[in-house]
């Protein structure tokens, strides 16, 4: 065997490892190869195999970070701008977030209780309120409407 044939079935060998682990974007992977020695004309055939028999996919990847990252209670805007990051096209993230469908504020209810333990007391504590869901990557619209929010007296302690 070829040194070259060595060398792409070790970068395969080295892709495939990190799929087993999670869903990587194809941007991320190309990376994870890059640090570990392989040239970008060893990685990108390699890179093509695995999208071609489906073991790397964008979209897979895509819906299971909406996954992960809602269930660690982060908005949307949040998400995107991280599968941004990470390479995912925007059509490929749209089509994700459509196929796991998120009640986004619900979630952002249950994040304002998880880290505020009374209602808002006036002005400043609902813009506190408001900014700290905005940075978690909720939409500033639905921030602002959720900002003075609190559940009723009569709602059990297990609310959500």
């Amino acid at each position: 065997m070829d040194d070259e044939k060595r060398r792409r079935l070790d970068c395969e060998k080295r892709a495939v490892g990190l799929l087993a682990r999670r869903e990587h974007s194809r941007l991320e992977l190309a990376r994870k190869l890059a640090d570990r020695g392989f040239a970008a004309d060893e990685v990108d055939p390699v890179l093509d195999r695995l999208v071609e028999e489906g073991w790397q996919s964008d979209r897979r990847y895509a819906e299971s970070l909406i996954r992960a990252r809602a269930a660690r209670r982060y908005g949307p805007d949040r998400i995107a701008n991280e599968l941004a990051q990470q390479g995912v096209d925007e059509g490929v993230a749209s089509e994700a977030f459509a196929a796991e469908p998120q009640d986004w504020a619900e979630l952002a209810r249950e994040q304002l209780l998880a880290r505020f333990r009374e209602p808002p007391a006036d002005f400043p504590d609902r813009a506190r309120r408001h900014r700290h869901l905005v940075r978690r990557g909720f939409p500033p619209d639905l921030s602002h409407e959720l900002a003075g929010w609190w559940p009723d007296e009569d709602v059990g302690p297990d609310f959500p």
